[in-house]
């Protein structure tokens, strides 16, 4: 069975820039997939490549096995929501929904069952006759997604749809979305430059720095496994320690990454630090600590105690837990 989206040594120019430099990249068919990274990394122009709004310079990129790198979006089984939601505001949210439907010349009956459906399937039954101004942030991103899917797109593209929502409704329309996926079996491809999103639904990402991948694998090994510098410092926050430090504290002499959250304060080890500061998280409290130069820092569980700044203290940690990025 053909990936559902496959890039072969595919390049992005504009000008002197290379915004997509050399991107290799399979993504499953029925999975979930983000494309993480910071703004000008590439992964909305890599998004842009599979929609059809950018040609490729160099390189192949196909769609369930057939070569499209010059096929234009119309003819393109994807479709996609974008972060502003681009939603006509002198159409109500039925014809909004329908509105691809239409294009296709669907006769209005037709179009408008379909739609219903579709609001259905995003919780929105009821919802049609209004106007996109009279529906929330989050209202508007499922009349989006609605209108994205009602051409039943084989691939569907997300590019940053929830950037404009605030935490806590974020945090509900990702686990929303998430199971969407998992009930419509359909590949999504996902953007986004915060972490948190990435990590908490994605079956598998790429992390995308200077238009290329600088990692791709499943969240866990990600996080857990950095393979470069860049990796360790934008996925979650990590402890990278020089070859000396790393050395100090027992490993080989490389760089490594070292998690906040299995950093440990202890009263004797082989590296004391000093506490610098202290940054109440809710549910803990991560302590900042000076290594001769090397800032780190430790999470320690809401509840118990807290050094003061200034005082010494030695780290401990599991050794499994000190992740080597030799070459790094």
């Amino acid at each position: 069975m053909p990936a559902a989206v496959e890039f072969a040594q595919v390049t992005r120019h504009f000008g002197n820039v290379r915004a997509v430099d050399g991107v290799d990249l399979t993504i499953a068919e029925g999975s979930f997939f983000a494309m993480l990274g910071p703004s000008g990394s590439g992964k909305t122009t890599c998004l842009r490549l599979i929609s059809g709004f950018e040609s490729p310079t160099t390189g192949t990129i196909r769609i369930f096995g057939e070569d499209v790198s010059t096929t234009p979006p119309h003819l393109r089984n994807v479709n996609t929501v974008f972060q502003d939601y681009a939603l006509f505001p002198h159409m109500n949210v039925r014809d909004n929904v329908a509105y691809g439907l239409m294009v296709k010349g669907i006769g209005k009956t037709q179009r408008h069952e379909k739609a219903e459906e579709m609001l259905s399937l995003v919780k929105l039954s009821g919802y049609g006759d209004r106007k996109p101004g009279q529906l929330s942030g989050g209202q508007r991103q499922r009349v989006a997604l609605a209108r994205a899917l009602v051409n039943e797109p084989r691939v569907l593209l997300l590019d940053e749809p929830l950037g404009a929502l605030d935490l806590k409704l974020r945090e509900a329309m990702q686990d929303e979305l998430k199971a969407l996926q998992q009930r419509l079996g359909i590949t999504f491809v996902f953007v986004t430059h915060d972490q948190h999103e990435a990590l908490s639904m994605a079956d598998s990402l790429a992390v995308f720095n200077e238009g290329k991948i600088a990692q791709i694998g499943t969240p866990e090994a990600v996080y857990n496994r950095p393979a470069t510098r860049f990796v360790a410092d934008f996925v979650g926050s990590s402890n990278v320690l020089p070859p000396a430090l790393t050395r100090a504290l027992g490993g080989p002499d490389e760089w490594a990454s070292l998690r906040p959250e299995v950093t440990r304060l202890a009263a004797t080890g082989p590296v004391t630090a000093t506490v610098t500061a202290l940054r109440y998280l809710g549910s803990g409290t991560r302590v900042v600590l000076d290594m001769g130069g090397t800032e780190l820092a430790a999470i320690v569980p809401a509840g118990q105690p807290l050094p003061e700044p200034g005082t010494q203290t030695a780290i401990a940690f599991d050794p499994a837990a000190l992740h080597i990025m030799a070459g790094a």
